[in-house]
């Protein structure tokens, strides 16, 4: 059987755990709270469902404190090696607000002396929640520092990067998939549930019975328009609209799989029935703009570069008033990373680890949208792309 990453080893998490402890203590803080769920995540393997109910993990020095609602405790205990304390409180809002039990823990328990950071000022204004600042119960200065965890996700490591690339390989079988249900006269969100759902179902199989997707919601793998069909195509970030596929349609696809919490982006332009000359010759314009990101990609290069590239060709085609975003973002924990790949990043230089997606994009609101989207991770001598699936226009229409 073919040995494939699907979790991340504990020894990763340790290393993190280490790496951010350097790093706050760099910056004089003996207690650091975090609340991003994935940075969370990323520093101890924990997956929780954000509620409107504060979810704090508090570094003291070495040690990992958590303070949750009491319906999270034996989840962090079961869950999370290594953890010190846990303190808890019934339920938000409740008649004394979390974060005052929060700010009793912090001073009785964890007994706070010195310097105090925090990702946010606060806890995350979520589902509705509301309440005072960290600083203002503690009755101390509290230090933001929003970009420590995100900035240290940017370098991807080898089971990271092993992790995405098996990501790809799902969102290519849910794609295939959706390429072959895909018929004139059948409903757009039939296709993408029935092609989703059966190559979940062969993913699910295939990696055995120690996979599960990690997030809240989430599926092993999808592919699906999101109503890129016909001339909302043009409209990159559309909804569903339980469109019906018809003859001359140009369509904006998306796949991707969950592997261990991370992604992989697959998009492509595809048609119903022969595409026109003017269909073919915006597809022709794309391609050629995303192979020259593909040959600018490599370490030392400025991210801005890759997007000045593609803008140069957009202009030197004529279509450059039918751009409507950057060239790329990375891509890992989440759809839609930084750094991203865009002319105004001039300070961000490429190095090996880093991921993007390539999708430089014309939109055309009478005939529809010309957007493929490739996963790239920079390496030591150039870049390599692992969503492989057909790029080609004479592969990509639906007879």
């Amino acid at each position: 059987m073919r040995m494939v990453s699907i979790k991340l080893p504990q020894r990763r998490f340790e290393a993190r755990q280490e790496q951010f402890l350097k790093i706050i203590n760099n910056h004089g803080l003996s207690h650091f709270i975090v609340l991003n769920p994935r940075s969370i995540y990323y520093l101890t393997g924990f997956s929780l469902i954000p509620t409107e109910r504060p979810f704090l993990m508090v570094f003291k020095n070495e040690e990992i404190n958590f303070f949750v609602p009491e319906l999270e405790k034996i989840h962090v205990l079961e869950e999370v090696q290594g953890v010190k304390q846990v303190g808890t409180y019934f339920d938000y809002p409740d008649e004394i607000h979390p974060l005052i039990h929060f700010a009793e823990f912090m001073k009785a328990t964890l007994k706070i002396k010195g310097k105090v950071g925090a990702e946010a000022s606060g806890s995350s204004g979520f589902w509705g929640y509301q309440g005072p600042s960290f600083q203002e119960v503690l009755k101390k200065n509290v230090s933001v520092h929003s970009n420590i965890i995100t900035d240290m996700r940017i370098i991807k490591d080898d089971d990271e990067l092993a992790c995405i690339k098996e990501s790809a390989k799902w969102g290519a079988v849910a794609h295939e998939l959706l390429q072959e249900y895909t018929k004139e006269g059948e409903n757009e969100i039939d296709v993408s549930f029935k092609a989703s759902h059966n190559a979940s179902k062969r993913m699910r199989t295939e990696l055995g019975a120690d996979y599960a997707p990690v997030g809240y919601g989430s599926r092993p793998c999808g592919a699906g328009y999101r109503g890129q069909i016909g001339p909302y195509s043009a409209i990159p970030h559309a909804m569903t609209r339980n469109a019906i596929f018809q003859k001359g349609d140009t369509l904006v696809t998306g796949a991707s799989a969950n592997i261990a919490g991370y992604l992989s982006e697959l998009e492509r332009t595809m048609f119903i029935g022969e595409p026109t000359e003017k269909q073919k010759g915006y597809f022709a314009i794309m391609m050629k703009a995303q192979e020259v990101a593909f040959n600018t990609m490599k370490p030392g290069v400025p991210v801005s570069e890759v997007d000045k590239a593609c803008r140069r060709i957009f202009k030197e085609s004529g279509v450059m008033n039918l751009v409507q975003h950057h060239t790329g973002h990375a891509i890992g924990l989440e759809g839609h990373e930084r750094p991203f790949l865009d002319r105004g990043m001039t300070n961000v230089i490429m190095h090996p680890g880093m991921v993007f997606t390539v999708e430089p994009g014309i939109y055309d609101r009478s005939i529809g949208g010309f957007r493929h989207s490739d996963t790239v991770i920079i390496t030591e001598d150039g870049n390599e792309r692992v969503t492989h699936y057909p790029r080609d226009i004479e592969q990509l229409v639906i007879t």
